[in-house]
């Protein structure tokens, strides 16, 4: 894979640094700073009353949405 040189302001650059991890190069860190993150990242990230609320409110939006649905096509 071949590189290209890139003009960044300084400040910009001193974010990138802050953010780059020890075992990565800036452009690997550009890469997981731009890229898509993978739903097992968020595995664990909710404690289980956040997850039990989260589960409740798609639970009613669910419903909601049925009964909306009902009543538009009866």
């Amino acid at each position: 894979m071949g590189s290209k040189n890139i003009s960044i302001p300084e400040d910009v650059y001193e974010k990138l640094r802050e953010e780059r991890r020890a075992d990565e190069s800036f452009g690997e860190a550009i890469d997981r700073l731009l890229g898509r993150r993978q739903l097992a990242e968020f595995w664990g990230a909710w404690d289980e009353k956040t997850a039990d609320r989260a589960r409740a409110a798609i639970e009613t939006s669910r419903e909601r949405t049925d009964d909306r649905l009902e009543r538009l096509y009866d």
